[in-house]
């Protein structure tokens, strides 16, 4: 059953997705969806036993689906191999062109292996992290960085758009304020932990993570090339694990494709870790060639 946003008992669907806390349960939160994609809808198994988020778009009379920003997959809670089978049956009938992760779809679909990484927390110490790291972080500790805890979402998205705006032009306003969004939000709920680097008053590094039941989430971080050559990246995520590690036994790095910032999770210790994106697109030409441009 397809249950509209509004009519979702989302603290039944909470209680599931707690209870069942599969890979990536962050983004099936519904605090966290309603944040990132505003409108998302439910499909529903009886009385919460299955659930599995769907996120609706129409645009020229074309509707789709794809994974909203600041999410990585949805994987489906409570279905059996034949429910699953009915859930792939029912979104490639209900949407020309997906993209998704977390569930599988009838073929035909173009499969891309995708990498995240993640950390075991319990009893991390810089000891595993890779010399280089430990170099990093010792070069860092003695610069005379300030260390603070306060949260400022405000001073962490100022940051990354002067170091990483250039970068990532396919980040408009619309993404950033729904990061700001997604971290007031979180802080309200008391899930939020930031990790900041000051240096002669000037915020030089910042970081956000997620802590729920006793996992974290890496949201979002920059710093400045400066303060980056010294170490202070380093020095930011070991002193934020050290801390979230009283209370955390994992850290989920997030995703990354990218070979060099996945070498710099894995030399904190973290491991791979692999999931399918998926898409199938059923658009006539050029529709179908305009999706997979804008979507990949």
């Amino acid at each position: 059953m397809i249950i509209p946003n509004a009519q979702l008992d989302k603290a039944r669907w909470d209680e599931r997705v707690l209870a069942a806390q599969p890979q990536g349960f962050f983004f099936l939160l519904s605090w966290y969806l309603d944040v990132v994609a505003p409108g998302w809808e439910g499909y529903v198994l009886g009385s919460y036993e299955g659930i599995y988020p769907i996120v609706p778009h129409q645009k020229l009379g074309v509707s789709y689906t794809h994974m909203p920003f600041l999410t990585r997959s949805f994987v489906p809670i409570g279905f059996n191999e034949q429910q699953t089978a009915q859930l792939s049956q029912y979104l490639a009938q209900r949407f020309s062109y997906l993209q998704l992760a977390g569930v599988p779809l009838e073929a035909p679909v173009d499969e891309h292996v995708r990498l995240f990484q993640a950390l075991d927390l319990n009893n991390f110490s810089l000891a595993q992290c890779s010399e280089n790291h430990r170099r990093q972080y010792k070069k860092a500790a003695q610069q005379g960085f300030e260390l603070e805890t306060s949260v400022n979402p405000e001073g962490l998205i100022s940051l990354f758009r002067t170091v990483k705006g250039a970068e990532f032009t396919h980040l408009k306003d619309a993404d950033y304020a729904m990061l700001a969004r997604l971290m007031e939000e979180a802080n309200q709920r008391g899930v939020l932990r930031q990790f900041s680097l000051w240096e002669k008053g000037e915020l030089v590094g910042a970081a956000a993570y997620l802590e729920v039941n006793e996992q974290a989430l890496y949201v979002k971080g920059a710093i400045m090339p400066e303060a980056m050559k010294i170490g202070g990246m380093v020095y930011l995520h070991v002193e934020a694990m050290k801390a979230l590690s009283a209370s955390c036994r994992r850290m989920d790095f997030g995703g990354s494709n990218a070979k060099g910032l996945g070498d710099f999770n894995r030399k904190f210790g973290a491991r791979d870790v692999e999931y399918l994106l998926l898409i199938k697109n059923s658009l006539a030409k050029p529709l179908a060639w305009l999706a997979k441009r804008k979507f990949g």
